[in-house]
């Protein structure tokens, strides 16, 4: 009888620990206003006939005392993410396989001028290479999310990204 309780016991600790590690691979869903602070304070009004990305892109925010693009949510470091968004290239071996990028939330920033405020904006590594078919397609980004700053030639960032999945995000 003592066997088949410790035998029990041990079945039951396994099942525990198993359904840990499952909830704890599960990535948490996360979209790009929960990477702005609550407490940043945002940029002024945009100008009558400005763009509004034009109020939100300054280059001269830390200068003025805005905080609203330059601040990361410490909360959101070593945390595992899913986040969608479009890919910027930056380093592709001579096969064409991508290991690094930037992620953005639309389609073409970093390619105009200004690009987005480094809290819009993530450096991600992947693990392992991939052919990215077509850029102008978003992805959702799987990984560990980092508040770590990059600067690059093109953009600034305040959080960067390892990428164990890369998925084409589906309408």
């Amino acid at each position: 009888m003592h066997r088949s309780r410790t035998l029990t016991l041990l079945i039951a600790a396994l099942c525990f620990l198993t359904a840990q590690a499952t909830l704890a691979e599960k990535p948490r869903m996360l979209m790009w206003d929960q990477m702005i602070p609550p407490q940043a304070k945002p940029p002024p009004p945009a100008l009558p006939g400005s763009s509004p990305d034009e109020s939100m892109i300054d280059p001269y925010e830390q200068e003025m005392g805005w905080t609203y693009g330059t601040q990361a949510v410490q909360a959101l470091d070593r945390e595992y993410v899913k986040l969608p968004g479009f890919i910027v290239p930056l380093e592709s071996d001579e096969g064409g396989l991508l290991d690094e990028f930037l992620l953005v939330p639309y389609f073409g920033a970093c390619m105009h001028v200004p690009p987005p405020p480094p809290n819009q904006v993530v450096y991600v590594r992947l693990d392992e290479a991939q052919e990215i078919l077509n850029i102008w397609e978003p992805y959702w980004v799987t990984g560990t999310m980092y508040t770590k700053p990059y600067n690059g030639d093109i953009a600034q960032t305040v959080y960067q990204m390892s990428a164990d999945e890369l998925e084409l995000y589906k309408y």
